[in-house]
C-alpha cells in the first residue's frame, strides 16, 4: 500500500496536460498511524504487523514505526505481547489462539494510544490446488479453492517467493587483507557461489464470491513471474501462498485501497477516497489512523518450480556483462587489485610446470553473490 492518505491530479483541458497539485492538508508532525496485518489463528501460528507513518504527498518514502508497543487482546482482556522483529514489523511468538473469541490490537506509538475493533474469528478453507500457467513473457501463479458451507466469500491473499542463484565464477580463493596474500578457501570460509533471495507480496490480493452460487474460487491470479526482465525462474523457484477470510467491511475497505492505488489515472476511473478503517487513536479521536486489522486462521500452500519444468524462455542472468581479469602475482599488484574490496579472486593461474604467474579476478558481485543482496543461507524448505 502506498504510503499517502490520497492521491490528486488535475487534468488542464485546455491545454491537455496534467499538473502536479500539493494539497494543503494537515497532518502530524510525524505521520499518521498505518496499521498492515490480519491477526492469524491457528496452532503455533505466528501474528505478523507492520506499523508505519504516513509521508508527504510528493515523497516515495517509507518512514516504519519503530518503537511501539503491540499487542492482541480478546474479550477477557489476555494480552498477548508481539515484539519487534524488523524495521516497523511487530511479530507474537507462536501462539493457538482460540478460533471462537473475537480479538483486537493494543497499540502504544508515539506516545499515542489505538485500538482497534474487537474482531469475530473467520476460518480459512484449505487451498485446494495451486500451480502455474505458463504466459508469453513467463508463468503465471494461480491457485482454486473453495469452501463447501459457503461461509468464506471474501478471501486475502499474500505469499512469500524465494529464488536461487549463482554467480558465473566459482572462488577457490580468498584474499587475506590483514598479509596481503591470496590462499584458498577453506572448510570455515562461508560459500559465496549460490545464494537465495525471498520478496514478500505488496500487492492486494483479494477475492470475492458472495454474488457467486458457490463459495469458489476458481485459477485466480496470485503472481506473475517474468522470463525476460527477471532471473527468479533462472534455477529454483519457491513460492507459499498464505489464504485468510476476511469480513464483508475488512474486504470492501481493501477494495477501496486497491481501486486507488491501481486504478486511479483518468478521469473515467474511480475517484480516490479517505481511506478510514477500524483503527482509532484513543489519545485523540480526531487522528486519523490508517488500516484495517481482522482475525482468521491461515492455510498455505507451497510450490516449486525448476527451470527444466518451464517453457525454453531466454532468462536473464544479469551478470552478462562480467568478465574475469588476471593480476600478477607480486605485493603491489595484489595490494591494488583487491585492497578495496572491488575485486575477488577466482583461482591461480600457473604456467605448465605449476609456477603460479598471476590471479584470476572478478568484480566483486561476479564472485559473490550476496553483492545481489541475497543470502548464502540455503533456506529450510530447500
Amino acid at each position: 500500500m502506498k504510503r499517502l492518505l490520497f492521491y490528486f491530479t488535475i487534468l488542464s483541458f485546455i491545454s491537455g496536460c496534467r499538473e502536479k497539485f500539493y494539497a494543503d492538508l494537515p497532518s502530524p508532525a510525524t505521520g499518521y498511524l498505518i496499521v498492515e496485518g490480519i491477526i492469524s489463528l491457528g496452532n503455533e501460528v505466528v501474528t505478523g504487523i507492520n506499523l508505519s507513518r504516513t509521508t508527504p504527498l510528493d515523497s516515495d518514502d517509507i518512514n516504519p514505526e519503530e518503537n511501539a508497543t503491540v499487542y492482541i487482546e480478546d474479550r477477557l482482556n489476555r494480552q498477548y505481547a508481539l515484539s519487534r522483529t524488523g524495521s516497523g514489523r511487530y511479530e507474537s511468538q507462536p501462539l493457538d489462539l482460540p478460533l471462537n473469541e473475537q480479538y483486537r490490537l493494543h497499540i502504544f506509538a508515539g506516545g499515542k494510544e489505538y485500538y482497534s475493533a474487537f474482531t469475530d474469528s473467520k476460518i480459512s478453507p484449505p487451498i485446494d490446488s495451486l500451480y502455474w500457467v505458463p504466459k508469453a513473457e513467463g508463468i503465471e501463479i494461480q491457485l482454486n479453492t473453495h469452501d463447501a458451507q459457503s461461509l468464506s466469500k471474501y478471501y486475502y491473499w499474500s505469499f512469500v517467493e524465494t529464488w536461487e542463484y549463482s554467480v558465473p565464477y566459482y572462488a577457490l580463493l580468498k584474499y587475506i587483507p590483514a598479509t596481503n596474500e591470496v590462499d584458498y578457501r577453506g572448510p570455515g570460509d562461508p560459500q559465496i557461489y549460490s545464494c537465495w533471495s525471498t520478496l514478500n507480496s505488496f500487492n492486494i490480493i483479494i477475492a470475492s464470491t458472495a454474488k457467486l452460487s458457490q463459495d469458489l474460487v476458481y485459477a485466480k491470479p496470485i503472481n506473475f513471474i517474468s522470463a525476460t526482465n527477471s532471473n527468479k525462474l533462472f534455477e529454483k523457484y519457491s513460492i507459499i501462498v498464505k489464504q485468510s477470510v476476511l469480513p464483508k467491511d475488512a474486504y470492501e475497505y481493501l477494495d477501496r485501497i486497491r481501486k486507488n492505488t491501481e486504478q486511479v489515472g483518468s478521469i473515467f476511473d474511480a475517484q480516490p477516497s479517505q481511506l478510514r478503517g477500524n483503527i482509532r487513536c484513543v489519545s485523540d479521536s480526531s487522528e486519523i489512523v490508517v488500516g484495517f486489522i481482522s482475525t482468521s486462521s491461515i492455510t498455505e500452500k507451497r510450490i516449486f518450480i525448476k527451470r527444466s519444468e518451464i517453457p525454453p524462455f531466454k532468462i536473464p542472468t544479469f551478470y552478462e556483462s562480467c568478465m574475469r581479469d588476471t593480476i600478477r602475482f607480486n605485493p603491489d599488484s595484489l595490494r591494488d587489485a583487491f585492497a578495496s574490496g572491488s575485486n575477488l579472486p577466482i583461482d591461480y593461474w600457473r604456467t605448465e610446470t605449476g609456477i603460479i604467474q598471476a590471479v584470476v579476478s572478478g568484480p566483486d558481485y561476479c564472485v559473490d553473490c550476496r553483492e545481489r543482496g541475497g543470502t548464502n543461507i540455503r533456506p529450510s524448505f530447500w
